[in-house]
């Protein structure tokens, strides 16, 4: 058995049996453990401790809930999110059949622990889905161990029912329960006894009760626990009871004893989620949640009826436990409707496998739905948490953020932080920037290092970029330095740009000091701060809602395209390489998109801000950044290329064709600029804004006064007027003074390339007349190109040198190569030609002069035939053929090459002397062969064909080391050196002399198929492969080379070396002369800008065209999605129109219903007519019991608004066969009026008397009886019926399959016991008092209060009565003048016949009235039973009927005193009583008048 861990058994089992004041024994209230033993489960630990707590009563609950939440050991160390139960039962617990269902209810169950941190209640039961959710945490918790992830398993605590615990389960320390002693409902009487699951956190034990009664005490509990949590999580006590944990239960299946605990739930305020399709109690809840809208309350008992029959078959046996359950389905609907703002009952569709991966939504939309009645600040924010964990922004959206009164609260900064701490929750991060969240007053540095520290997509970062770019270790925590220093070092190593985060400036911001900047500026670069975040974490989608609300969207755009550049060239992983650079392209695109846009919408804006430089990003502008990170999409852009070609010009309009030409011509010669060219105006740098120029937080200028927005209207019409100005080609331009325009041709990076070209060719034309002359004549022209060299050299160096200072891309590898070649080429150079002390080796310097042509030829091809719009592409193209095809080619050739070469001397020159020249030679035909064939490489030679150089077989040279070689005699062509005696393998003794045979052919031919043939063709298959590939890219990428290339002339002088040293000298004079304000101008299209940075213009037109933009995209993206989108509509209103089917459906039943009861009414109120005339004349035998009977069907019921089924009159009789025919049940207390829908109104059934068919066969068997009110079967006093046939035989009624009696006259529309006091027969009395005054009859009447309504005495017989003693007591009544039958405590009950009963009136007669009237002793009285059988009455059901006996005594005259509540009344035909009363009145009249 398992032990106490402590050793000490007894007093263990004292303290756990002992009980203090609240409820829980001294030794639960403390750390204990059990050990588990042979839990007979999976993965179970032998020995495995598992602490556990016992509530032995209702009052331990309290302490239970503290000792869990505020214990020394606390089950739950954090406040959790939210707190989930789950009610599932045992019993009718029944896994699906399909797998993927069972598996997507575990993977909805790990998503959901995952999302949320969650605290969870179950069964703590080894089955069904406790045992899933254990199973489900024990893996994830494995799960987090082996890939080290942080968090620990969520606290799954089992509260266990002891009744349906195993036996070898229990501690030591707890006492069994008596099976005998438990009490169980019918579902729950077979229960199977069940072991504790070994995967659950903690238990809770509580006390043997029944199933229903523990989970009364569970729900207590888990309250209780949700309050302590509650005020656990208040930050300090003024916020005490402020933040409520909320708490969710779902109802999974489930048995018919947990609809007590689902409405204990929602008398707690606790939502349930009902989980449709899973069968058990959640679909019969489920089914009445959806008939509660469409059916009217007959309808619905009757629908939750069928389903509960359909769902627990049980329950057919008990009538009454039918009537219970429906009562307390219905109490669960009103409850869940009980305010209009709070609804407490959700329902889930499990038929469909995709909702188990919404459970959290299912989560979240029922904690919120339940808490609308008590909206506030503290739960907004905790919802909002809450849908930013489980990521559901359309709940958000439409539940919080759009619905009154939520809509109203402000918007908690910790919702934006947690949005952006995890992953895929940039919907959120969108809402909060469209509803202009002050970014600046959150992103602090301190903020950003959190983020980077607690962001929980923590793979690329720390793989890919903390230990793969930085170098750091994953174990090394991210310290406030990354954020002040290493943060700055990685922008500039990925994209050039430095010191691009301001910790300084980002920190004052968010802690409210003035630092000088302006709002939009401050807004600008928090911004950019998390766009850098968003970028290093790989999360794109982020990245595009930062620049959808960023105020420089273009530069954003370019600025994350460069990023990501960076990152996937620094990135080893090739896969993720692949995807950055993917995402690098969604930028390029972006930004391209962006600049149409602008272009298209503005060409002024769209144009002016390629010229514009950006502070943010060291002054470069939007062209720059996109060259430096390798744009070239954006730069291929039809809009960039546009610019660049007037830029190429620079901004000078040339006339006609030929422009490079006549640009050129009209530099040289300066008069045709005045035919060719026209000069566009100079712009001039605006001055400063003013801070009233700046624009306000939101972006937008607010003129402070009438002059102000008069400033402002006149600056637009400027715009305006502007734009029409561009637009218009005929306008007229002057032109500018002579100087100036001088100035602009010259300085046009045109000019300028052809200027470097022609200087260019004439050097090689000299290097070219160098290699050519004699070296040791002609050294002027020598050290003429030394000094050309050096001079390109040191232009190289410099461009270099102001590359960097600008912080602009250098192509390290071309520039590199560049300045070693011309370093080496000028040193060997100077060294072999020019030097006094040169070294006096003519040949070796004419070498390095023919190295240096053709590196300087070479050359040509990238600095000058790039530009060429047909020859730059095709250049392109070339080569990367020879850099990339060439080269694997070449790999591919080698093994090929190499062996063939090695093959032909080996085999058809085998004798080849081995002196090294035999690999020249092998070397030699391997390598010229390729390109061109030797076709004498097997011919026979008559010098070869000589018979002195045949060899002799028969020759041997007694000399040789060994005497079976044979050499050959005599030989011709011996190499020098060569012993006199050789082991010759050749057919000849001249080893120049190819030997012929079958192998030599068969190499040869191998050669020039497989390596001639095929490599050859295999080379022209890459070239042919590499243009279809380049044609694509081929244009963007010579696009991209243009733009490098004019951007490279536009920094260099016009004069070409040598003569470049005077045209830096003269841009610094001219720069030093110029004033200052006009240091930073430059030509542009000839149309001034409207403002720098910040200008409020630009501001929010850019801000405006990113919105429009994204907005566009997202239409896009809906239109893909449209088919899915419009399935999903489709569906949806397939089911609406299922639903509405219904509700026509039920509209239609109502109807006819309606149609059926109006025509009902009519027949009813005929045959009423027609009986109120006939009832005159009717004796009272056909008054009592019609057939068919007529009261008996009457609707409503006396005194309610329960309706009867309507029967129609050939189907009242048992024997006709009536499908269908399930009317309500009605068993009332008294007429009472019953309000429908009202829980204290609703019919009440008997407790513990339910029915069973075995009951009925033992005890109703025979027809003589039933029980007597609220009394067992088997107690029942038999109790005959009064109803007898023609002969005076009592009528056996019969019973139904429950063993209910039924009504002898037939079907009523309405079975139960009504407002009667028993099930079948209820027997009354009525006592008709008469005699004779004079002609006249006249009868006893009684006045019952408070209406005075007047009767003939009657009434009903009660247990273990007669109804002789009965009317005994309503004489005595009449001659005391009493309204209770009880009054003078006399006892009848052994009067047994009707002669008995005679003596008896006749003593009680006389001994009352004898002293009043004289001589009434002598006076005749007569005493005689008028009529016995059944009364067709309106309280009459299928189950209950009445039954009457009526008396009369003749008594002689008398007077009665008029304040009694007796009254004389003589006989008249309107006599004022009830139907049946009147009709014994008019019997005995006209008996008495026969």
């Amino acid at each position: 058995m398992p032990r106490i861990p402590n050793g000490n058994e007894e007093d263990a089992v004292k303290n756990s049996s002992a009980t203090n004041l609240n409820g829980i024994g001294e030794h639960d209230r403390q750390k204990n453990a059990y050990q588990m033993k042979d839990l007979h489960a999976p993965g179970n630990s032998r020995g495995q401790k598992k602490p556990f707590l016992r509530v032995l009563d209702q009052g331990g609950v309290p302490v239970a809930a503290k000792e869990i939440v505020l214990g020394s050991s606390t089950w739950i160390p954090e406040a959790p999110d939210a707190l989930v139960t789950f009610i599932t039962g045992n019993v009718h617990f029944d896994q699906w059949r399909r797998d993927d269902f069972r598996s997507a209810l575990q993977g909805g169950f790990i998503k959901l622990i995952n999302s949320l941190n969650l605290a969870i209640f179950d069964d703590g039961m080894h089955y069904g889905l406790s045992k899933v959710l254990g199973d489900v945490v024990r893996e994830e918790e494995m799960l987090k161990k082996i890939t080290t992830t942080k968090g620990g398993r969520p606290p799954l605590i089992g509260i266990v029912n002891l009744n349906r615990l195993r036996d070898q389960d229990y501690p030591d320390d707890m006492i069994r329960p008596d099976d005998a002693s438990s009490i169980f409902t019918i579902e729950s009487e077979h229960a199977v006894k069940l072991p504790l699951d070994p995967n659950h956190s903690h238990h809770v034990f509580l006390p043997n009760q029944s199933y229903r009664e523990a989970g009364l005490t569970r729900v207590a509990l888990e309250k209780a626990i949700q309050e302590e949590l509650s005020i656990r999580a208040s930050t300090d006590a003024s916020e005490a009871g402020k933040r409520v944990i909320p708490m969710v239960a779902f109802l999974f299946q489930g048995e018919l004893d947990d609809l007590e605990r689902v409405k204990a739930y929602c008398e707690q305020g606790i939502p349930v989620v009902v989980m449709e399709g899973c069968g058990g109690l959640g679909d019969v809840l489920s089914a009445a949640i959806s008939d509660s809208a469409e059916m009217d309350g007959n309808r619905l008992r009757s629908s939750i009826d069928q389903k509960l029959h359909k769902t627990f078959p049980t329950l057919k046996n008990s009538e009454y436990g039918s009537v219970d359950t429906i009562n307390l389905v219905l109490d669960i609907l009103t409850l869940s409707h009980g305010d209009r703002h709070a609804l407490l009952l959700s329902v889930v569709n499990c038929r469909l496998i995709d909702t188990f991966a919404s459970l959290n939504s299912a989560v979240l939309k029922s904690a919120i739905n339940s808490s609308s009645a008590r909206a506030s600040p503290e739960l907004f924010a905790s919802f909002l948490m809450l849908a930013v964990k489980c990521n559901k922004p359309d709940v958000a959206t439409s539940m919080l953020l759009a619905r009154p009164p939520w809509c109203n609260m402000e918007l908690p900064v910790q919702a934006f932080e947690m949005a952006l701490i995890l992953p895929g929750r940039e919907k959120f991060v969108d809402f909060y920037l469209l509803q202009q969240f002050p970014v600046r007053k959150y992103l602090s540095h301190l903020k950003l290092l959190k983020l980077f520290r607690e962001a929980k997509d923590r793979q690329f970062f720390p793989e890919h970029v903390w230990e793969g770019i930085l170098r750091y270790s994953l174990t090394q925590p991210i310290q406030p330095e990354f954020i002040v220093a290493d943060l700055n070092k990685l922008i500039s190593k990925l994209t050039g740009i430095r010191d691009y985060i301001d910790v300084y400036e980002l920190s004052a911001s968010a802690f409210g000091e003035n630092t000088g900047m302006d709002v939009s500026t401050a807004e600008r670069k928090a911004m950019n701060a998390l766009l850098v975040f968003a970028v290093l974490f790989n999360r794109p989608n982020l990245v595009k809602v930062l620049i959808k609300y960023s105020s420089e969207p273009l530069l954003q755009a370019l600025f994350a395209e460069s990023l990501y550049h960076g990152l996937y060239r620094n990135v080893s992983h090739f896969a993720m390489s692949e995807v950055l650079q993917f995402t690098c392209n969604q930028f390029a695109q972006i930004a391209t998109d962006l600049l149409d846009k602008a272009v298209t919408v503005s060409p002024i804006r769209g144009h002016g801000i390629l010229t514009r430089r950006f502070p943010d990003f060291n002054n470069k502008t939007p062209l720059e950044i996109a060259y430096d990170t390798n744009n070239k999409q954006f730069v291929a852009h039809t809009n960039v290329q546009s610019w660049l070609d007037q830029y190429y010009f620079n901004f000078v309009k040339v006339k006609g064709a030929w422009d490079n030409l006549k640009l050129f011509l009209s530099a040289i010669f300066i008069f045709p600029m005045y035919i060719w060219l026209s000069f566009p105006r100079l712009r001039k740098v605006p001055p400063v804004p003013s801070r009233d120029d700046i624009p306000s937080q939101d972006g937008v200028f607010r003129p402070k006064s009438a002059q102000d927005a008069e400033k402002i209207l006149a600056k637009v019409q400027r715009i305006q007027a502007g734009e029409q100005a561009a637009d218009r080609s005929t306008e007229v331009v002057p032109r500018p003074p002579f100087m100036e325009m001088l100035r602009a041709v010259w300085a046009a990076p045109a000019v300028r390339f052809y200027t470097w070209h022609m200087f260019y060719w004439m050097f090689l034309i000299l290097i070219c007349v160098d290699i050519m002359l004699p070296p040791c004549r002609f050294i002027g022209v020598d050290i003429a190109v030394f000094v050309l060299t050096i001079s390109m050299w040191c232009e190289i160096v410099l461009r270099t040198v102001y590359d960097m200072q600008r912080f602009r891309r250098v192509h390290w590898v071309e520039r590199s190569y560049d300045l070693i070649s011309q370093t080496v080429f000028n040193i060997l150079f100077f060294l072999y030609r020019i030097a006094p002390y040169r070294y006096d080796h003519p040949f070796a310097g004419r070498v390095i002069l023919a190295f240096g042509i053709v590196y300087y030829c070479y050359r040509v091809w990238g600095w000058f035939y790039y530009m060429d719009k047909t020859i730059g592409p095709l250049i392109r193209v070339t080569v990367q053929m020879f850099r990339l095809d060439l080269s694997r080619w070449i790999v591919l050739i080698a093994p090929f090459l190499i062996s063939t070469s090695l093959i032909f001397m080996g085999v058809i020159n085998p004798d080849w002397p081995a002196t090294g020249d035999d690999w020249r030679h092998a070397f030699y035909r391997g390598i010229f062969n390729l390109f061109g064939a030797f076709n004498n490489e097997l011919e026979y030679t008559p010098a070869c064909e000589n018979p002195g150089t045949k060899v002799s077989p028969n020759s041997y040279l007694p000399s040789a080391p060994n005497g079976n070689r044979w050499i050959h005699k005599n030989r011709t062509g011996l190499a020098d050196g060569q012993p006199d005696y050789r082991c010759w393998s050749g057919d000849y003794n001249n080893y120049n002399c190819a030997t012929i045979s079958f192998w030599s052919y068969f190499f040869v031919i191998q050669y020039y198929v497989f390596l001639k043939l095929g490599m050859g063709n295999m080379l022209t298959a890459f070239y042919v492969t590499r243009n279809i590939a380049a044609a694509r890219q081929g244009p963007a990428v010579w696009k991209y080379h243009r733009c490098r290339i004019i951007l490279d002339y536009a920094t260099r002088t016009s004069l070409p070396p040598p003569f470049y040293a005077l045209g830096y000298i003269y841009k610094m004079i001219r720069y030093c002369m110029k004033p200052k304000g006009s240091k930073g101008s430059h030509l542009s299209s000839g149309v001034a800008t409207t403002g720098g940075n910040d200008s409020g213009d630009s501001f929010t037109y850019w801000k405006g065209l990113a919105l429009e933009y994204f907005r566009g995209k997202e239409m896009q993206e809906n239109m893909a999605n449209m088919p899915r989108q419009q399935l999903d509509m489709l569906t949806g209103i397939q089911d609406d129109l299922t639903v509405l089917s219904k509700k026509l459906a039920a509209a239609d039943r109502k109807i006819l219903d309606v149609e059926e009861s109006t025509k009902q009414t009519g027949v009813f109120m005929q045959d009423t007519a027609g009986h109120v005339m006939h009832k005159k004349q009717a004796t009272l035998a056909e008054i009592a019991q019609p057939w068919p009977h007529k009261l008996a069907r009457t609707s409503l019921y006396p005194g309610t608004t329960v309706a009867r089924t309507f029967i129609p009159n050939d189907k009242v009789d048992w024997k006709e066969p009536l499908d269908d025919y399930r009317p309500e049940q009605f068993d009332g207390k008294s007429a009472k009026d019953k309000i429908a829908g009202s829980a204290d109104d609703r019919p009440r059934s008997r407790k513990n008397s339910d029915i069973s068919r075995k009951d009925s066969a033992l005890n109703l068997q025979h027809v003589g009886g039933y029980n007597r009110a609220d009394s067992r079967i088997s107690d029942a006093v038999p109790l005959p019926s009064w109803i007898t046939t023609s002969d005076k035989v009592p009528v056996d009624y019969s019973v139904n399959e429950y063993g209910l009696p039924l009504n002898p006259f037939g079907r009523t529309g309405l079975q139960g016991r009504g407002s009667l006091q028993r099930l079948g027969p209820n027997h009354k009395v009525f006592f008709a008092i008469t005699n004779r005054q004079g002609d006249g009859f006249r009868f006893i009447v009684h006045q019952v209060p408070p209406k005075n309504i007047s009767l003939l005495p009657q009434s009903v017989v009660g247990n273990e009565e007669t109804e002789y003693g009965v009317a005994c007591l309503i004489l005595d009544a009449f001659l005391f003048d009493s309204n209770s039958l009880s009054g003078r405590d006399q006892d009848f009950s052994d009067i047994r016949s009707l002669q008995s009963m005679y003596d008896a009136v006749e003593k009680q007669v006389k001994g009352r009235l004898s002293s009043i009237i004289e001589n009434f002793d002598r006076k005749p009285i007569s005493l005689r039973e008028v009529y016995r059988g059944y009364c067709d009455s309106p309280l009459n059901t299928d189950n209950a009927w009445l039954e009457v006996v009526v008396f009369q005594l003749s008594l002689p005259a008398f007077g009665i005193d008029r304040f009694t509540s007796y009254k004389w009344r003589v006989y008249s035909s309107d006599a004022g009583l009830p139907d049946f009363d009147a009709a014994i009145v008019r019997q005995l009249a006209t008996e008495y008048s026969l």
